[in-house]
């Protein structure tokens, strides 16, 4: 390289640098890294981006919908809920929010309803004892009176052998 092309070069890297800065402020940016975040499954970082989008603008139903998620995907059930809720508050006209929260709800009940299995389940196992196997009574033998004859057993021995 010249002399001349390195603060050329300088000038290019300085340009494309700063055309892919985003303001950090925003909302929409907070939105889209943690869109970002959430498509590489970071849902903590995910998290954070949606809280800080809801905190920069209150007013957004899509941000809202975004931290419901999130929520959702990091196990907080009770916040994500409350975020759904808020969310469809401040649009009740958006299918993707109402789909998302469709999607929740759903979700809970088939998760509730596989927990009272689980319980149900658990609580028949512990309520009965543990069974040992039953054995059956040892074989008794009638009296040979009640025996027909050819059933009788052989009369027994006198000792000695002899009869």
């Amino acid at each position: 390289m010249t002399r001349k092309m390195i603060p050329a070069m300088a000038l290019i890297l300085f340009a494309s640098a700063c055309s892919h800065h985003q303001d950090l402020t925003k909302s929409a940016t907070q939105d889209n890294f943690g869109v970002q975040m959430a498509r590489i499954n970071l849902w903590r970082e995910a998290l954070f981006r949606f809280e800080r989008a809801v905190q920069i603008d209150p007013a957004n139903a899509m941000s809202h919908n975004n931290l419901a998620v999130a929520w959702e995907a990091n196990g907080d059930f009770e916040k994500a809920r409350k975020e759904y809720l808020e969310a469809l508050k401040l649009d009740r006209s958006n299918q993707y929010i109402q789909k998302n929260y469709s999607r929740y709800v759903e979700f809970l009940s088939r998760n509730r309803k596989r927990q009272q299995k689980d319980v149900k389940t658990a609580a028949t196992t512990a309520a009965a004892p543990a069974a040992e196997p039953v054995k059956p009574p040892p074989p008794t033998t009638p009296p040979p009176s009640d025996l027909p004859p050819q059933l009788k057993p052989p009369a027994p021995t006198p000792p000695g052998g002899a009869r």
